[in-house]
């Protein structure tokens, strides 16, 4: 769930990162329950002992990796067709003679010593259509890696389990742009006039939860749609949150299914009250298709010279989008520097009519109370699990983003020892 008020701090252990599918649900509770929990003592190579392994984060939500055996790294498998696209990628490839020195199945004539060689390595038939194979490290079969789906099956076949502070033992890769779960620090990045006056962790890869609208409203403004329009609020707008979130409460005003709103309204709820639900909404009058919205938000990231920042979802409910405190910081001075961002901001209360038959009154509340206190002339905050507590803002020249403060007492110290 998107949190950016500070109102909720108590997190649930629901899973917040990925739709609800049926698919995933079982997916997560066969491989949490089934699978073997690793664990090695002090002064172990973990990347050489789970070489070629795949690997099960039973701290979080299940998130399945794969320690590449020629460098030691780590790659996060998203899901099935990702893990397919990245191990594919990794792939060496063998010539059809080679590969069938590789048994299929146990009592079958083998190469031990070529086995040995390409343990946990994934094989590409040269000779063929480039067909993948996995050669599973713990008994130097090959299994065939037809497509997303055998990756699938495969991950939740062959994967170990492991607790959070053994995988930080194994570096990530530097190529993936993704958030490496295992982080447990507050990062954080003061700018002024372009230059950097006090930072830890600024390069570090992480959600930035609902701090991303301030990208949403970039782009939404480039569409140049006139505040007045009106908007008739969908069915799809109003259940878009539970996608994330189920159940779950999530940062909203009081709109409902029907309900005529003009564009204005809905930019006010997005940056005051951070509402996925106008989020949506906005990103469906834009003109523009859902898909095609946030690949804009990722071809501006682009022109802003971002490499290490991108977008899933235009609400910020998905874990999956990431960023840095360094790009966060350049994705605010653009937001705030841009009048209509920076008024609906420093607004804390709204109140708007709906244009329906029987029109309803609707307040929209800044509800970041301890935020004001710092007398800021713009910010977004953002809230989940696996972003925990973030702030962008602006104060006179300064411009100021933490994430990942493990509490909202933890964020507040840093805001003041920067801007005190």
């Amino acid at each position: 769930m998107c949190y950016t008020t500070e109102m909720k701090n108590v997190s649930s252990s629901r899973e917040r990162k990925f739709p609800y599918s049926a698919r995933l649900f079982v997916f997560v509770v066969i491989m949490l329950l089934a699978v073997p929990l690793v664990s090695f003592g002090a002064g172990q190579s973990l990347a050489e002992r789970l070489s070629g392994r795949i690997l099960l984060q039973v701290e979080s939500y299940g998130r399945a990796w794969y320690v590449h055996p020629m460098d030691g790294t780590r790659y996060y498998l998203k899901d099935g067709a990702t893990a397919y696209e990245i191990m594919r990628t990794l792939g060496l490839g063998v010539t059809n003679a080679d590969l069938e020195k590789i048994p299929t199945a146990a009592g079958q004539a083998q190469d031990a010593g070529l086995a040995s060689r390409v343990a946990g390595r994934i094989l590409l038939q040269v000779e063929e259509r480039g067909e993948a194979w996995y050669v599973r490290p713990e008994n130097g079969l090959r299994y065939y890696m037809k497509d997303g789906a055998a990756a699938y099956g495969m991950m939740r076949e062959f994967s170990l389990g492991i607790s959070n502070d053994d995988l930080r033992a194994i570096p990530m890769n530097t190529t993936q742009v993704v958030h490496d779960t295992t982080f447990d620090d507050v990062a954080y990045i003061q700018v002024r006039a372009g230059e950097v006056i006090a930072s830890q962790h600024a390069d570090q890869i992480l959600p930035p939860a609902s701090m991303t609208k301030l990208m949403t409203a970039l782009v939404f403004l480039d569409r140049r749609i006139p505040w007045d329009t009106p908007v008739t609020i969908t069915e799809s707008q109003i259940a878009y949150p539970r996608y994330y979130a189920g159940m779950d409460a999530t940062s909203e005003v009081d709109i409902a299914l029907g309900d005529v709103v003009t564009v204005y309204d809905l930019w006010v709820a997005l940056l005051v009250a951070s509402s996925n639900q106008a989020a949506i909404a906005l990103v469906d009058v834009s003109g523009m298709t859902r898909e095609a919205f946030i690949a804009a938000m990722n071809e501006k990231a682009t022109a802003l010279g971002l490499t290490r920042t991108v977008f899933y979802d235009p609400s910020g409910l998905n874990a999956h989008n990431v960023t840095t405190p360094r790009e966060m910081a350049v994705i605010a001075r653009e937001a705030f520097s841009s009048f209509d961002i920076y008024r609906a901001s420093q607004q804390d209360r709204y109140s708007f009519q709906t244009r329906n038959v029987a029109p309803r009154q609707i307040t929209v509340t800044d509800r970041n109370y301890t935020l004001q206190d710092f007398n800021v002339d713009a910010a977004k905050t953002g809230f989940l699990d696996e972003a925990q507590r973030c702030v962008s803002l602006k104060r006179k020249n300064d411009i100021v983003v933490v994430m990942h403060a493990r509490s909202m007492s933890e964020r507040n110290q840093i805001l003041h020892a920067l801007l005190d």
